[in-house]
């Protein structure tokens, strides 16, 4: 056992794949995106696929509150503060009285401070609470109810309780639809970033669940929803195609006449659970929760900004591929662009898959459900297997690289590496995290760093080698030396090994040059 043991660590040692060394001792989880720059019950991410180090991150979005319902929300707020209670209706007609009796009303034990509905876009009320009347919270805070009786569209309404002088949040409700936050220098000490909602991402971002870039900036989403429009007899859902130009996404037809910024959106899989570029064109893979079936959406030609004219869009169903959805948790895909093979996340059966996307013919037409399209086939004799069906609770999250599958397990917390040179598949071991019930979405982004979303916590973290960044000599210290090694092998006049070429790669571009010799040196003199 000892020696069995032994091999295996001198063969992570001395392998040439770096995701290997996660795997050689302990690593640190560094948090780079926190709610305070808008990350909200987060569940996939990306990198931009032509702009160094932007990193993406797709907000799931709040739930859509039942229309005609009556809803409660405690807040504990401190005494003797400006408080402030916003409520707002996106058709600027308000919760009271054209399309229903709507009502709010904000109130402790002894005080009503807020109350109405009949408003057009929005309304706020400013008040001070300054008695606490024996509830919950602590002494210096009072419990206040927020409560909420829906009109016949529930769907408009969001709101915000404020402190008036300094901004804090003490509880919202956002309107419907999912979001995004994007990172400028992600991971850098000069990082920025910027969160942003379309106006129409009710629709378009509803319940958001996946994210995928093509290879030139454009990016596909999948929603976890029967129905975009919350008609609960309907099943009008699908991906929705967008451009990550930032004068045009969340930016144009804002306020119409056209329907947001979105490039195009075909409804033909409710409940979609995750999505993959294809590699070619605007095609995408994308996990139809509802019909059990992975699916090839083509888009062909986007329609104009906001428009809504999906008739050249191409659909390829393959029910032969047998998958199971689990509530609340995307079931993300990689693709192998050089074998043309997608690994999956078969949540609900607790496996992975492997489909081959070449695979599959014509068998016969299908109906799509409420709009005209192309092509809405149903695919035959389609290649798939059951890649890896042990040790697997609810896997989530996946990537892939140089022979190297890593898989978040949601349940677990555990970040599982598996060699895929190997058949079956050998697990190599785990890294873990704690996370029980938190991890979605997992990416290798650059220098081959592992990035996640922490879905219960709201943070983007990436994990790190336990390892001296620019210690290219490995002795433990910054100096001169490691500027030799670097420009000697910027020079190609020396050879480094996978270990040194992690910790020389300053920049995470995937490259050792002349920046990172810049860098290494801006280090050390700093």
């Amino acid at each position: 056992m000892k020696k069995t043991i032994l091999f295996f660590l001198i063969t992570i040692l001395y392998s040439d794949n770096p995701i290997d060394f996660y795997l050689t001792g302990d690593n640190i989880h560094t948090i780079i995106g926190t709610i305070e720059d808008g990350v909200e019950k987060p569940r996939d991410l990306d990198f931009h696929p032509t702009i160094n180090n932007q990193l993406w991150i797709l907000n799931q979005g709040e739930d859509v509150y039942p229309n005609n319902s009556e809803l409660i929300t405690n807040v504990c707020v401190p005494l003797n503060r400006n408080i402030t209670f916003v409520i707002f209706d996106s058709a600027d007609d308000g919760i009271c009285c054209e399309s229903g009796e709507g009502s709010y009303t904000v109130s402790d034990c002894n005080n009503i401070y807020a109350t109405g509905g009949d408003y057009e876009s929005s309304e706020s009320t400013s008040f001070t609470v300054e008695n606490n009347c024996n509830n919950a919270c602590d002494l210096d805070e009072s419990s206040l109810t927020i409560l909420i009786n829906t009109d016949d569209w529930a769907k408009e309404i969001s709101w915000k309780l404020i402190d008036s002088d300094d901004g804090t949040i003490y509880s919202k409700k956002l309107e419907p639809g999912g979001s995004t936050v994007t990172y400028f220098d992600a991971g850098f000490p000069y990082q920025s970033s910027e969160y942003r909602k379309d106006s129409y991402s009710r629709h378009f971002m509803h319940t958001a669940s996946a994210i995928s870039f093509d290879n030139d900036g454009f990016f596909a989403n999948t929603l976890e929803c029967k129905d975009a429009n919350n008609n609960p007899n309907g099943f009008f859902s699908g991906p929705t195609l967008w451009d990550s130009d930032l004068s045009i996404y969340a930016n144009l037809n804002q306020d119409g006449p056209l329907l947001g910024s979105h490039l195009d959106m075909i409804h033909q899989s409710p409940y979609s659970m995750g999505i993959e570029y294809a590699g070619i064109g605007n095609v995408y893979w994308v996990f139809d929760g509802y019909h059990s079936s992975i699916v090839r959406y083509d888009f062909a030609t986007p329609h104009e900004i906001g428009g809504h004219d999906h008739s050249d869009g191409k659909v390829w169903r393959h029910d032969e591929v047998e998958i199971a959805m689990h509530e609340g948790v995307p079931s993300h895909m990689v693709l192998d662009e050089n074998t043309g093979n997608l690994y999956i996340s078969d949540t609900g059966n607790q496996r992975i898959l492997l489909f081959n996307t070449q695979s599959g013919v014509f068998q016969q037409e299908l109906t799509p459900y409420g709009e005209s399209l192309d092509q809405y086939w149903l695919m035959q004799n389609s290649e798939w297997e059951v890649y890896i069906n042990q040790g697997l609770i609810k896997p989530s999250g996946i990537d892939f690289y140089e022979n190297r599958l890593i898989v978040s397990d949601y349940s677990s917390g555990d970040i599982i590496l598996f060699d895929t040179s190997s058949y079956p598949p050998e697990e190599l071991g785990r890294i873990i995290t704690g996370f029980e019930n938190s991890i979605m979405g997992i990416k290798i982004g650059p220098g081959k760093k592992i990035w996640y979303v922490n879905h219960s916590s709201n943070e983007v973290v990436r994990i790190d080698y336990d390892t001296l960044l620019g210690d290219v000599n490995q002795d433990g210290q910054l100096n001169i030396l490691d500027v030799v090694i670097l420009v000697s092998f910027v020079l190609e006049n020396h050879d480094i090994n996978p270990q040194q070429f992690i910790v020389a790669d300053l920049n995470f571009d995937g490259l050792i040059n002349v920046l990172d010799v810049v860098n290494l040196v801006d280090t050390i003199t700093n």
